[in-house]
């Protein structure tokens, strides 16, 4: 970020805004470029991989890839313009990804909303409005996923496509931002901290694990069944060994546990959350992605990955 200001500082004075086309850490990045510049920010995701596109907000990594801090914007970006078709062209695992980075938004927009010490992203009380939104996206999703997903197959701009780019980028855009997070992604974020995790894997695809993980610690076991058999159905993963982590790997999943401990949405579930606790939701949450696997087996998820 930091060389791209210096470059349009330097060479590009009199640009007017800052377009920024690709995937969510492009976008990211292109939210930096203009905030510093004081420039508008054209958003372009060229993939519906995550809800980056409309957030007022970028999420910061080491170079090494782990997960570092979040810096906010007092703007979201001027536009979003999406072209559909270049969705429909695109690798469906990032279709998939966005589904399971926008599955939770519902999930902890719920769970914030009803914690009356809950706080957004931004520091307030969860509206009425993104949980309606949330609830919303997480509706569409198992609606029109399984048709999206077959549409990106097809190279196809189809209804139920564009239902799920929307839901993907600005129902769960706005949703998280004014609903709130919660274990989902604090449990996502703790997994970049796992070099053999941060390298393979996608946002949304952390965040699917970190979903069915909040689920199982809320004591939500009919939705978490259900959750885990529309990801297996999708691609996403379910367990942990398909984010490539040994069921020996202890000492990696207190890593993801601590890291996840250390975010302050963490504690916007309405119980005290302790390391234990979490350790054992996780344990817990992956038992039963892997009891799913087997019984509807992991065929769609090996064929993500082979794309």
């Amino acid at each position: 970020m930091a060389r791209i200001v210096a470059l349009l500082q330097s060479d590009y004075p009199s640009v007017d805004a800052i377009v920024a086309l690709g995937g969510g850490k492009c976008l990211d990045a292109g939210k930096c470029v203009a905030y510093r510049l004081g420039l508008p920010m054209v958003s372009c995701p060229s993939i519906a991989s995550s809800d980056a596109p409309c957030s007022a907000l970028s999420v910061m990594y080491q170079p090494d890839g782990a997960f570092s801090g979040v810096e906010f914007f007092p703007h979201s970006p001027a536009l979003v313009v999406v072209d559909t078709q270049l969705v429909a062209n695109a690798p469906v695992r990032y279709l998939v990804a966005g589904m399971g980075d926008a599955m939770a938004t519902w999930y902890e927009a719920r769970t914030c909303y009803q914690n009356p010490v809950a706080l957004s992203t931004l520091g307030a009380r969860p509206t009425l409005a993104a949980k309606a939104l949330g609830e919303c996206c997480a509706k569409t999703l198992f609606a029109d996923g399984l048709a999206a997903v077959q549409a990106v197959h097809d190279n196809s701009v189809t209804d139920a496509l564009e239902r799920v780019v929307e839901a993907n980028t600005l129902l769960s855009g706005i949703g998280f931002e004014s609903g709130g997070l919660a274990v989902a992604h604090a449990i996502a974020q703790g997994l970049t901290v796992i070099p053999a995790i941060h390298q393979q894997y996608l946002h949304g695809e952390m965040v699917a694990m970190g979903l069915l993980t909040q689920l199982v610690l809320e004591q939500q076991l009919a939705e978490a069944q259900q959750v885990a058999e529309f990801f297996a159905h999708l691609g996403l993963p379910i367990h942990l060994g398909q984010l490539s982590l040994l069921k020996q790997d202890i000492n990696a999943r207190q890593a993801i546990v601590d890291s996840a401990m250390s975010l302050a949405f963490i504690h916007n579930e309405p119980f005290s959350v302790t390391s234990a606790l979490l350790l054992i939701a996780l344990e817990q949450a992956s038992d039963l992605g892997l009891a799913v696997a087997a019984q509807l087996g992991d065929a769609a998820y090996r064929r993500l990955q082979d794309l």
